[in-house]
């Protein structure tokens, strides 16, 4: 079995372009995400400053999946500055088709998880999902998340069918 060299770290502002090409380019791999062939719309400049944000922020994460130096995997915890829902951490994740299946979205969530546990603020994570996105809910279940309802017609296929949509819901006590 070869082994890869993984390194899991904050997103920077360095990162900007990389960050754009890669959203704009898994936009295009599968139809199970928001993201769809339009790509991310913001510009390395918008994205440097979206980082910049977030980092500088204690309720907000950005994190990047380096599978042997390529970018494989983004995690994103994105909350308010309202005092009544900063508590509450939306979570966006991917990783590039070419390692699905290889337990990369799973270290990432882990990661993501500890972050919120130790953060002092995060005390909710919440994240949006297909319905029939089999593999997804599972992992999300695995760590924790429990399917709090369902949207119908939540999404649209490229095809133009209407999907539903699971909303999914993890306590952090």
């Amino acid at each position: 079995m070869a082994t890869v060299d993984l390194l899991i770290r904050e997103a920077e502002a360095l990162d900007a372009a990389l960050l754009v090409d890669f959203l704009n380019q898994v936009g295009m791999e599968s139809d199970f995400m928001t993201l769809d062939a339009t790509g991310i719309l913001m510009t390395p400049e918008q994205m440097e400053e979206f980082i910049l944000h977030k980092s500088s922020s204690d309720n907000q994460l950005y994190l990047l999946a380096f599978v042997d130096e390529q970018l494989a995997g983004v995690l994103s915890i994105t909350a308010d500055f309202h005092d009544r829902i900063r508590h509450i951490g939306q979570i966006f994740i991917v990783v590039r088709k070419s390692y699905w299946g290889q337990g990369l979205g799973r270290i990432l969530l882990e990661e993501g998880i500890a972050w919120a546990e130790a953060s002092g603020v995060i005390r909710r994570l919440e994240l949006t999902v297909q319905a029939r996105n089999h593999g997804a809910v599972h992992l999300y279940k695995s760590v924790g998340f429990e399917i709090e309802g369902t949207q119908a017609r939540g999404a649209c296929s490229s095809e133009g069918e209407f999907l539903d949509v699971h909303v999914m819901g993890k306590l952090i006590d």
